[in-house]
């Protein structure tokens, strides 16, 4: 393709304003829970013992791995459409691995997920490097926050001025010594005898989204909206939409989950939010709910739903078929 030419003054402009904008973002990613699960094997259940055996003690493409370093052995399962993941997300963004967890470990495992060295070089953060004791910090990361997203399963580690960049993850529970800290799940991948799914779980919903956000930024007329590029700005008029149109009434659930609470949650979500049951609400949101509750939901029409449902949408960016977590309405 070639400019110069008077007739291509407007090709030349739209490919100045939107292609030749910096398109390297950064990605900050945790490791534990966010994209591998490791135990000790020490900590290994009756039920996971075998998993030794099949673990690869190589930098193999394999997704189950023996560590054997500072007379520790471990196992360290990587999740799910992770290296799908890191392929696609690093044409996109200039990837970081930033964990709390001691700097000799964070090099083992980038090791298996990085073996040729392509995604971080030397871009590995751990709790050795943080700027403030016992909480992570994006000013340890180069680079504007506006242009800096990152990917972690729990919200509290970081600073509380760098959380509007966090995209929260689902944990991912792969063995029992994880604990699962949630009263959606009582047991692990492995207690469960199942994993997540590739194609569209929960690195591939994210990835999605990841997607659209960059393009969006890219695309964005900054002369004309008088703004400056700020992909976190992007990410939360995104998640806006999700459950734009719902008006979600609360019922017998429990105040909060983690750091924050449901119902502020569906309003991230753009759902409006109330705790009246009437005729106003789209879906009504229980754990459990009164048989009185139930039939009146039957008798007009509405959706009742579990908690779960809520769950998913905020982890997987996307509204999820309420079908698949109705309450019962009779006993």
């Amino acid at each position: 393709m070639r400019f110069g030419g008077s007739d291509n003054t407007g090709l030349e402009h739209l490919y100045s304003n939107h292609w030749m904008k910096p398109k390297r973002l950064n990605l900050v990613l945790d490791l534990d829970h966010t994209l591998i699960n490791s135990s000790y094997i020490e900590d290994l259940t009756g039920d996971e013992i075998h998993l030794v055996d099949q673990a690869s003690t190589t930098k193999d493409a394999g997704s189950l791995h023996r560590l054997d370093f500072n007379d520790c052995s471990m196992l360290v399962k990587l999740r799910p459409f992770v290296r799908q993941f890191l392929e696609e997300a690093n044409t996109m963004f200039d990837l970081y691995v930033y964990t709390m967890g001691t700097r000799d470990y964070a090099a083992e495992v980038v090791k298996i997920l990085d073996p040729e060295n392509k995604y971080f070089t030397s871009k590995v953060i751990s709790r050795e490097d943080c700027t403030q004791s016992g909480v992570k910090a994006l000013d340890i990361v180069p680079g504007s926050k506006a242009c800096t997203i990152i990917l972690d399963d729990t919200i509290s580690v970081w600073t509380q001025e760098d959380r509007e960049n966090i995209i929260e993850i689902w944990k991912y529970n792969f063995f029992a010594s994880s604990s699962p800290d949630s009263y959606l799940s009582c047991k692990t991948l492995t207690q469960k005898r199942t994993d997540e799914r590739e194609a569209d779980g929960t690195l591939a919903s994210i990835l999605s989204v990841l997607k659209d956000a960059y393009w969006e930024f890219l695309l964005m007329d900054d002369e004309q909206s008088g703004l400056q590029p700020d992909f976190r700005r992007i990410l939360k008029e995104m998640r806006n939409e999700i459950l734009r149109g719902c008006l979600v009434a609360f019922t017998g659930v429990p105040p909060r989950r983690g750091w924050i609470s449901l119902w502020q949650v569906a309003e991230q979500l753009g759902a409006k939010c109330s705790t009246v049951v009437d005729s106003s609400a789209t879906h009504v949101l229980a754990v459990h709910c009164s048989p009185s509750v139930a039939e009146w939901a039957l008798e007009n029409g509405k959706l009742l739903v579990h908690v779960n449902w809520l769950e998913f949408a905020r982890f997987l960016w996307r509204r999820p078929r309420e079908e698949e977590y109705l309450l019962p309405t009779r006993s």
